[in-house]
């Protein structure tokens, strides 16, 4: 019964990463567009229309959320990282003056 259980969770995992890399795809090829058309309009920076604006934050909070569910679906962020701190040497007995 556990394994049964393990391989539909397995599956619809699968299943979540395909779709998360289409919308990945789709949304690289939405911004690429649109940024295209951005640099043809020739706009002023501090004119740029509220729906240019309003669909640049789309595609940001889009790209965050495939991040967040790809990272969960891939289980990144359950790696746990390793301690990179150098090692620090204490010495005893070591006087300024001696410095």
């Amino acid at each position: 019964m556990t394994k049964k259980i393990t391989d539909k969770k397995q599956a619809i995992n699968d299943k979540h990463i395909k779709l998360y890399d289409k919308t990945l795809d789709v949304l690289g090829f939405l911004l690429d567009n649109f940024s295209h058309d951005i640099k043809l309009a020739e706009l002023d920076y501090l004119e740029v229309p509220k729906n240019t604006l309003a669909t640049i934050d789309f595609i940001i909070s889009a790209l965050g959320k495939v991040q967040k569910g790809q990272r969960l679906a891939l289980g990144i962020d359950n790696d746990l990282p390793l301690n990179e701190e150098p090692t620090i040497n204490i010495i005893e007995g070591l006087s300024e003056e001696k410095i």
